[in-house]
């Protein structure tokens, strides 16, 4: 099947067209699968999610005519998935969870049920946010979440100078600032 267009998924959706439910399957289970299994999940929980998340996007079109996605379905659907899991591993009390994805184990601590949806929104509004950032920050930011520094920054993306690597990630952290906060949902956060 052809590559198919954010639009065309959601216009696929809306028609509960098979091809297209084959296509996302296809396409966006395997990052899910693989999020739930590297956080003490199994294939059978990985299937479950991601149903589960399916169902909560057809919900969400249904509700919403002029529905717009404000990252790649991709992305979309991989959050959706990653706040349910977060979810089913609260409610089991695992806490022994990787909530970035990242290659080590990392221990949370679980809070109340809802500062930790705030964060778990929070965290869901950083990432979709971070995608929609230019290249370079994305880049800068995410060695520098590494701690590296300036210099190896420089030499790892081929930039001229470490001075400029430090201006380019303070612009950076200033626009991935101002970008969420003029997220719909960071903006109905602090309104609570």
């Amino acid at each position: 099947m052809k590559r198919l267009s954010d639009e065309e998924i959601i216009a696929g959706l809306r028609k509960r067209d098979n091809p297209v439910l084959l296509y996302i399957y296809k396409n966006t289970y395997n990052p899910v699968k693989q999020l739930i299994l590297n956080n003490a999940g199994s294939e059978s929980d990985a299937e479950d999610i991601f149903q589960e998340a399916l169902i909560i996007i057809f919900k969400k079109l249904k509700e919403e005519q002029k529905f717009e996605l404000t990252s790649t379905f991709s992305t979309y659907i991989y959050s959706i998935s990653r706040l349910l899991w977060l979810k089913h591993l609260r409610n089991i009390k695992k806490i022994e969870i990787d909530p970035l994805n990242r290659d080590h184990e990392e221990k949370i601590e679980f809070e109340p049920p809802s500062p930790v949806q705030d964060k778990d929104l929070r965290m869901a509004i950083y990432q979709r946010t971070l995608l929609q950032i230019p290249e370079d920050c994305q880049n800068i930011l995410r060695l520098t979440a590494q701690d590296l520094t300036s210099s190896e920054i420089a030499n790892q993306l081929g930039f001229r100078s470490e001075g400029y690597v430090r201006k380019r990630r303070h612009f950076c952290k200033e626009f991935l600032v101002n970008k969420i906060k003029e997220d719909t949902d960071y903006q109905a956060m602090m309104e609570d």
